[in-house]
């Protein structure tokens, strides 16, 4: 399966309701970044691990950043910084260690 594109959604002050999409492990996911973009998961089942890439290099090293997305939690993860976390095209990239069914769902939003 092909890299997964998340659709960012913009918060404002008006109440409403995050559409949540599916994610499989499978090439991953990358979601559009301006630096006030989060992820909101929703976990309903088991943890799972999602590690975000770092686009900047240390002493010609690269870097990841894994973070557990607990069970049975909703979780906020962000902001990224773009100079740490955009590729060249304005994404970050993620990479979950297990496929998402309907249990889960990603949220990507802005302020």
């Amino acid at each position: 399966m092909a890299l997964e594109t998340l659709t960012r959604q913009t918060a404002s002050r008006d109440p409403a309701e995050f559409s949540y999409q599916n994610v499989t492990i499978a090439g991953g996911f990358e979601f559009p970044n301006d630096g006030h973009t989060f992820i909101v998961c929703n976990n309903d089942a088991g943890d799972v691990i999602f590690t975000f890439t770092i686009t900047k290099t240390l002493d010609s090293q690269s870097a990841t950043r894994a973070e557990t997305i607990t069970a049975s939690k909703v979780m906020f993860l962000g902001p990224f910084p773009v100079e740490l976390y955009n590729d060249s095209d304005g994404y970050v990239f993620v990479t979950p260690n297990q496929d998402w069914a309907t249990d889960y769902g990603v949220a990507v939003v802005t302020l």
